[in-house]
């Protein structure tokens, strides 16, 4: 178990605008938006309930897009990952949602098989 150190409120929660327009364009009472909304309130909650990246596990995608240097994954049920990093700013640490997938599609954004 995460010691009490590892449990922390960020000063926000946002999403990449590409994020932000996939959440909004899903229907209200949609299980996918009930599974992501779940997981962005553990987010608000605790910025590290997430599982860590290594950092030579990073998508070449994710560095060269948003230039990274931390990454998090949170499986939001058994099919969909959302990732998300970790930025700093004034008020404190800010998540910021790079992406919500299915399993399939973070294995293949991965290099998984």
């Amino acid at each position: 178990m995460r010691d009490s150190l590892k449990r922390k409120k960020p000063s926000s929660v946002n999403a990449t605008p590409e994020v932000a327009d996939f959440i909004s364009k899903l229907k209200k009472g949609c299980c996918l938006l009930a599974i992501i909304n779940n997981g962005l309130d553990k987010l608000k909650d605790n910025m590290f309930v997430g599982q860590k990246i290594e950092k030579k596990k990073f998508p070449k995608y994710y560095i060269q897009k948003y230039q990274i240097n931390n990454l998090h994954k949170l499986n939001l049920d058994s099919r969909t990952r959302l990732t998300y990093t970790l930025v700093a700013e004034e008020s404190g640490v800010a998540v910021i949602v790079l992406e919500v997938l299915s399993h399939k599609k973070y294995n293949k954004r991965f290099g998984y098989k």
